[in-house]
């Protein structure tokens, strides 16, 4: 049985475009590639072919023209699952730099006062010992080079 590649266009077409839940990716970018040489000529170029000096030599069989063209599609199908590897790969990265980022940047939710942070675990502490712990922890942070933000509270 030999499929016209007029048909073969027309099949390829279909699932790129027109199959519903059944169109892919795969299909369209193959279409594309199709569209632009013709499938012919790239179902030739793809298995070396050239035209044939007399007529004593054979044209390629359909089965030879299938089997170059799922090995190619395999290989663009393998390509598309390596970029979307690296794609996964970058995101996970990219959040990680925008948590960091955000952590740093932020001073709300990462940095606390000395009553906040009593407050938060459920500490009582007076006045007089959070304004003793907080110039400690700021005398600490200037040692170190830590920045240190001003919290605007009328007790200190």
């Amino acid at each position: 049985m030999i499929i016209p590649q007029n048909t073969f266009a027309r099949v390829l077409e279909y699932y790129a475009y027109e199959a519903g839940r059944y169109c892919t990716k795969q299909a369209r970018l193959v279409c594309r590639s199709f569209n632009t040489i013709g499938i012919r000529a790239w179902i030739q170029d793809k298995l070396g072919w050239t035209k044939p000096t007399s007529n004593s030599e054979t044209a390629m069989t359909q089965i030879q023209l299938l089997a170059a063209l799922a090995k190619h599609l395999a290989e663009q199908e393998q390509l598309l699952l390596q970029q979307q590897q690296q794609q996964t790969e970058i995101l996970h990265r990219l959040k990680a730099v925008e948590v960091e980022q955000d952590r740093v940047n932020t001073p709300c939710g990462h940095k606390y006062s000395v009553v906040g942070f009593a407050n938060l675990q459920g500490l009582e502490i007076s006045v007089k010992e959070a304004g003793t712990k907080g110039r400690k922890a700021s005398a600490l942070c200037r040692k170190q080079g830590i920045e240190i933000e001003r919290i605007h509270d009328p007790r200190f």
